[in-house]
């Protein structure tokens, strides 16, 4: 040959058949096939014919294509306790049809959504279609906290669900098995493994990090590895910890958080559950309250009821009826502070949430409604702050 090609072999690896066209018995169909095909097999082949009248070359390329991973919604709805009645929607891919029209499956929409997001952030596109700011945070799969869910069901779910269908290939997942790795006593080092869900989409990395329990944003750099250096800890400080993967179409939801506290011989790893224990904590800590309270009230009986038996009370004594003596101790007046419980935000505006990973709530992506409410898609497109993200502000 002389471009130098090497012929294929007909063997184990390869397989080489000719077979006449139904439609014309002088033309014939050569077929190859390629078996365990590897990326050494990526490349350019050809198929060559000829005979007495002459001869033809057709080249063919083959290229090896990721096939990204398949979302099993059915588990993911099981998972988030969709209800029976609800799980219709729950096929292949999310069909959001089959209940739209059911009143009672309203209060699943967020646990639907979230399997339909597949840890995938589309609000960019959510943006662009038209989505309003109220209702993007079904986008990323997570919950309303607003009296408008209703609206957005009824005016922006079949976009949101346009939105999902268009990402599914084209946006990653979030990394896993996030974790840290201590280099001095100032300095760790953060690893990752690239997501499972569409990891060759995957064009950049950001980490986001910050004191814990510390009202300021938090800081964040870009990498294209799976590791990232953290300079500049301070010693016997709770540091949370997480990341996203992205392109230049969008990114993924945040990790959950990894917390670490810098220790001058080594660093210890807090489990990502400490909201909870700090809730806990809490709860203990009203419980205790409550205890006390039920003291008081029953020290007071004793003590009334002891006057009665020793004689008559006096005629300055407080009786125990006395509503104005009881209101000392209701409940009504105890106030709990959570004053040490940093504030939760949502697209910039505060909201209450019981989600144990704030995170996902504080104002890692979307800026405040002053700084965006009139041009909210300029704030997602493509921009200065990060290559190969769309502009994510924190």
């Amino acid at each position: 040959d002389y471009a130098n090609r090497v012929p294929v072999i007909q063997g184990a690896k390869y397989d080489v058949s000719i077979a006449p066209t139904k439609d014309d018995q002088d033309s014939w169909y050569m077929h190859l096939t390629i078996k365990t095909i590897t990326k050494g097999d990526e490349g350019d082949y050809y198929c060559h014919a000829e005979n007495n009248f002459g001869n033809d070359t057709q080249p063919v390329s083959v290229r090896i294509r990721n096939i990204p991973s398949i979302n099993n919604v059915t588990q993911c709805c099981i998972e988030q306790n969709v209800s029976s009645s609800c799980q219709d929607a729950c096929s292949f891919f999310l069909d959001i049809d089959a209940v739209i029209d059911k009143p009672e499956c309203i209060n699943d929409f967020h646990k639907l959504m979230k399997c339909a997001a597949d840890g995938s952030d589309h609000r960019s596109c959510c943006a662009h279609n038209g989505v309003e700011r109220l209702c993007l945070d079904w986008c990323r799969g997570e919950p309303l906290y607003t009296p408008d869910s209703k609206v957005c069901l009824l005016s922006h779910t079949k976009r949101i669900m346009s939105c999902f269908r268009e990402g599914r290939d084209r946006l990653p997942g979030p990394p896993v098995n996030v974790r840290i790795e201590k280099l001095d006593s100032t300095s760790v080092v953060v690893r990752w493994d690239p997501p499972q869900k569409n990891p060759h989409t995957v064009e950049m990395y950001r980490v986001f990090w910050r004191q814990y329990g510390v009202r300021i944003p938090p800081l964040k750099n870009d990498s294209r590895a799976t590791s990232l250096r953290i300079t500049g800890l301070k010693e016997g400080v709770t540091y949370e910890c997480v990341v996203k993967a992205g392109n230049t179409r969008g990114t993924s939801v945040l990790t959950d958080p990894v917390k670490f506290v810098m220790d001058d011989k080594y660093t210890v790893i807090l489990p990502a559950t400490s909201n909870d224990h700090s809730q806990g904590l809490m709860i203990v800590g009203v419980m205790l309250m409550l205890v006390v309270v039920v003291a008081m009230v029953t020290a007071a009986v004793w003590l009334v009821r002891t006057k009665v038996l020793l004689g008559r009370k006096s005629s300055g004594g407080v009786a125990f009826e006395n509503p104005s003596y009881l209101r000392e101790v209701n409940m009504d007046h105890i106030q709990i502070s959570h004053s040490d419980v940093p504030p939760v935000v949502q697209n910039g505006i505060g909201n209450s949430t019981t989600s144990h990973a704030g995170w996902k709530h504080e104002p890692l992506h979307v800026p405040s409604q002053t700084e965006v409410a009139p041009s909210l898609y300029e704030e997602l497109k493509l921009g200065q702050d990060g290559a190969g993200f769309k502009r994510l502000k924190p």
